[in-house]
């Protein structure tokens, strides 16, 4: 075809081409190929070869007019279809040849002109210019020409192509070929993905192709695509979160992603722990501190961990302790809870709590913390992980330990309650408050022990008196002249805080007096005779059916026997379920299940905000009257009716129940004695030591150059930190489909 064609393709997909008549415009939008086998050819006036899968836009005469032509292979067969109109919202199509459509578009043209002026009330022009109009409509336009058949650029294209080498299989292909070959199709992929989307979305959507993912024989690709930085950072974080909070080993989780591809990789997460440990260090800085190497055997005391691999690593690391500065939590934590609504600036004070608990490793040495939590945060006062640890470390649970550790706290603590502490601007003061069990406080106190002469904290009362239930014992001593009463040997570690401040735990409250029932049953029993392997397998018996695991056994050399020591859920059990019939004469059974009942009563009292301070009083003492109740009548007679139990079966927590914990309640009924449990504190404790004084290291290393588990814990904490005052909820969930 005799013209001439101005072209750079494939470099540019605009084309010209011209006659001594017309001039035409092609844009090529997809070139095609020719398909093998079933290749149709135009045979006049001219040889050209017809492609697949080709799509042209064309623009001619003086009045550019534009239509998009396209023709595809069906049945082996080219289908040629023009598109013209307002966004080539019209088509003709035929499967015949490129002029017999061309035919067509110039027949539905001319009437859509036609139609289009009588639309518009031109019927005055139309008569008019009837012979301008009616050449222009009746003009003809080869097919070949509206194709743009006769590019000779694009069909040396066509040809190149298609004379390519054979691609090589995956399986012969190197990984650099098969990473070019996914990136190459990708990109193709994006282009249709963002025409298609068109069609399905509005434009204000702003649909995105994120991802690719396919396989080929048994290799299997994903190429990301417009992947959102701060998205990826953000799931990087929740996944780091996930494997703190779950405690997922390195090796866990690297198994994890060879499952599960969309996973971030391990590396990714270990160098998310190395940020995020960095970043709370420069907040609050993490220091060593050295403490005696010394091990103590206390056989009294049961083991609160059995494994010898903890053990072992406990026991090699005392001497080294941790800590955190109070001041920078409380900078970190405080703008959090006066978003969440925690704390008003308006009234700027804060009531925080500090607890302690040695954690029995074996039987020589201790995991020892102290810990605070902030009282208005009652949503996740009971939450171990809002009990942020600021002294840590392995040895004993003495005076002299506990008084090394906690010397730049108490210094912190002195300076919160003579001044307070400034945070963006406002000063908050701080109202302090101490809870743990009787042997932690004690020491605190510096103080006696519970079997001592004096050995209540708060009163004066002495060993002699402690079931005299007609004398008022109340909360008598002061901190400020607190080394002048009896029992009180060294300084308190915490005189800052007032003693009446100093709290005992209502959870171990419960445990030691239900101890004290539970040794005095099983006394009862031994004493009657019939303490023999059938009482104790009646026993096991009734425990299992109360859901509580529990066994007797004999130490070798000790006619004695022992028994499982049940955590704080089984001994509650034991005291409201346990069918003292099973092992007592009905009427025996009935008195001490009586007492049992109403000393649960008083626990969950205790528990309860709501409860009266007086009528909790009045039947505490009642209670202990019971517990008292003497026998009465000539023993083996039929006048004797055997009371309970002794003056000196009361205990010092038996005490505190009936003398001192209304006092609490009354003084502190705004939070409830409920609010100093120690339970989240102890399972803190528990978890720690479980979880990272084992020889295989979640965070890895070996030998010498590990990293010290005391400083893990302590990053640990600090991540905790971040994940808390840090909103890491707000990932979309993805709606999943198969085709």
């Amino acid at each position: 075809m005799n013209g001439k064609e101005i072209s750079n393709y494939p470099k540019d997909s605009n084309i010209v081409w011209k006659d001594n008549k017309r001039t035409f415009y092609y844009k090529i939008i997809k070139a095609g190929t020719y398909p093998k086998d079933i290749l149709c050819y135009i045979k006049k006036p001219s040889s050209y070869s017809i492609p697949h899968g080709y799509v042209i836009q064309t623009t001619w005469n003086r009045n550019t007019c534009t239509v998009q032509c396209s023709i595809n292979y069906i049945n082996n067969k080219p289908t040629y279809v023009i598109k013209f109109g307002d966004n080539f919202s019209n088509q003709v199509v035929s499967n015949k040849s490129s002029s017999d459509v061309a035919t067509l578009f110039h027949k539905v043209n001319r009437l859509f002109i036609v139609n289009l002026l009588f639309n518009f009330n031109l019927l005055n022009i139309l008569l008019q210019n009837f012979k301008q109009i009616s050449q222009r409509t009746n003009t003809r336009t080869s097919g070949v020409l509206l194709f743009g058949l006769h590019l000779d650029s694009v069909h040396q294209y066509r040809i190149k192509t298609h004379k390519k080498r054979i691609l090589k299989p995956v399986n012969e292909a190197s990984y650099s070929t098969l990473t070019k070959r996914a990136k190459s199709m990708t990109k193709q992929i994006l282009v249709d993905f963002t025409n298609i989307s068109k069609n399905h979305y509005n434009p204000v959507d702003k649909p995105i192709l994120e991802k690719v993912q396919f396989s080929v024989n048994n290799y299997r690709f994903k190429v990301n695509v417009n992947e959102n930085i701060e998205t990826k950072e953000y799931k990087s974080e929740t996944m780091m979160m996930v494997v703190d909070n779950e405690q997922i080993s390195r090796d866990a989780y690297r198994k994890l992603t060879t499952i599960e591809d969309e996973l971030p990789r391990e590396w990714t997460i270990a160098e998310k722990r190395i940020q995020i440990n960095k970043y709370m260090d420069n907040k609050i800085k993490i220091n060593t501190v050295t403490m005696p190497q010394y091990m103590d055997i206390n056989p009294n005391e049961n083991s609160d961990i059995f494994d010898p691999e903890v053990i072992e690593e406990v026991t090699t690391s005392i001497g080294k302790g941790g800590q955190r500065r109070i001041k920078d939590i409380l900078k970190f934590i405080i703008p959090n809870l006066v978003k969440r609504g925690i704390l008003n600036i308006q009234e700027p004070s804060i009531n925080i709590r500090i607890s302690g608990d040695g954690r029995n490793v074996g039987k020589k040495v201790k995991h020892v913390m102290i810990t605070f939590a902030i009282l208005e945060d009652i949503e996740n006062l009971y939450n171990p992980n809002y009990h942020y640890t600021v002294v840590l470390y392995p040895g004993l649970e003495n005076y002299k330990s506990l008084d090394i550790s906690t010397m730049l706290f108490r210094e912190e603590l002195q300076e919160l309650k003579e001044i307070g502490i400034n945070i963006n601007g406002i000063n908050w003061m701080v109202n302090m408050y101490f809870s743990s069990d009787w042997k932690f406080l004690t020491i605190c106190l510096g103080f006696n022990s519970a079997n001592s002469l004096f050995f209540c904290p708060w009163c004066t009362i002495m060993k002699k008196d402690i079931a005299n239930i007609e004398k008022e014992w109340l909360i008598s001593k002061k901190m400020e002249d607190i080394n002048t009463y009896n029992g009180h040997h060294s300084t308190p570690l915490f005189s800052m805080i007032s003693l009446d401040n100093w709290i005992p735990d209502e959870l171990h409250i419960m445990l030691r007096v239900m101890d004290r029932l539970w040794n005095l049953l099983l006394h009862e029993i031994e004493e009657s005779g019939y303490f023999n392997d059938i009482a104790r397998e009646i026993i096991v018996k009734e425990m299992n059916r109360i859901k509580v695991n529990f066994h007797f056994w004999q130490e070798k050399d000790c006619r004695s026997w022992s028994f499982t020591s049940l955590m704080g859920q089984d001994k509650l059990k034991v005291l409201e379920f346990f069918d003292l019939n099973k092992v007592l004469p009905p009427t025996r059974a009935n008195v001490i299940r009586n007492l049992w009942n109403g000393f649960f009563d008083l626990y969950t009292a205790i528990r309860d905000p709501t409860t009266d301070s007086k009528i909790f009083k009045k039947n505490a003492k009642m209670w202990l009257k019971i517990f008292l109740t003497p026998s009465t009548g000539i023993p083996n007679s039929d006048n004797f009716v055997q009371g309970l139990y002794r003056p000196s079966d009361v205990t010092p927590y038996i005490h505190v129940l009936v003398f001192h914990v209304h006092e609490f309640m009354e003084r502190h009924k705004k939070w409830g004695l409920k609010s100093f449990s120690c339970a989240p504190v102890e399972n803190k404790n528990h978890q720690h030591v479980t979880q990272f004084f084992r020889k295989t290291l979640r965070d890895g290393g070996n030998g010498t150059n590990r990293k010290l588990a005391i400083l893990q814990i302590l990053e640990f904490e600090n991540r905790k930190l971040y994940y808390n005052c840090n909103d890491f909820h707000n990932i979309p969930n993805t709606i999943k489909l198969q085709i």
